[in-house]
């Protein structure tokens, strides 16, 4: 499956260069097309398949030891970032998304924004409310998935 095009469409009007982390990557879906699109890309995954996977498939483009460098294991709501660290965080088919929208508010600058994906709508709204997240383009359907953009509320530093 290939990324995103609500993603894609979304980012087109975004910088290049800024950091975007994909929260359960999966086998790197967004990894290398956002990479080659200029954008500084960091990817997490619980299933270790996953991770190899996202990080071949990044290694087209960044090198071996820098795929290896940015696709990490870990959790969507323990992803081992620092904190106010990424300007735009990717959550797509992601479970729990309370928990993940919670670590994605803490790992986000203040201002920064999170892109949603998700078949499980229900709830989306009052998870990221109760994460302190503001809604910055409500969830609509799209091919059978609700996208949604939210944001960290805060001064763009």
């Amino acid at each position: 499956m290939g990324p995103s095009d609500h993603l894609l469409r979304t980012l087109a009007a975004v910088p290049p260069g800024i950091r975007v982390v994909d929260v359960a990557c999966g086998p790197g879906r967004h990894l290398d097309p956002l990479a080659r699109l200029g954008f500084d890309v960091w990817g997490s995954a619980e299933d270790a398949g996953d991770v190899e996977a996202a990080r071949r498939r990044l290694a087209e483009t960044l090198g071996e030891d820098e795929s290896a460098r940015r696709v990490t294991r870990g959790a969507p709501d323990a992803l081992g970032y620092p904190a106010a660290w990424a300007d735009w965080m990717v959550l797509a088919g992601i479970a729990d998304l309370d928990a993940a929208l919670t670590e994605a508010a803490r790992v986000l600058k203040p201002g920064a924004w999170v892109w949603v994906e998700t078949d499980a709508a229900d709830g989306l709204w009052e998870a990221a409310d109760s994460a302190g997240l503001v809604i910055a383009e409500a969830p609509a359907e799209e091919d059978g998935v609700t996208h949604a953009i939210f944001r960290r509320p805060g001064d763009v530093g």
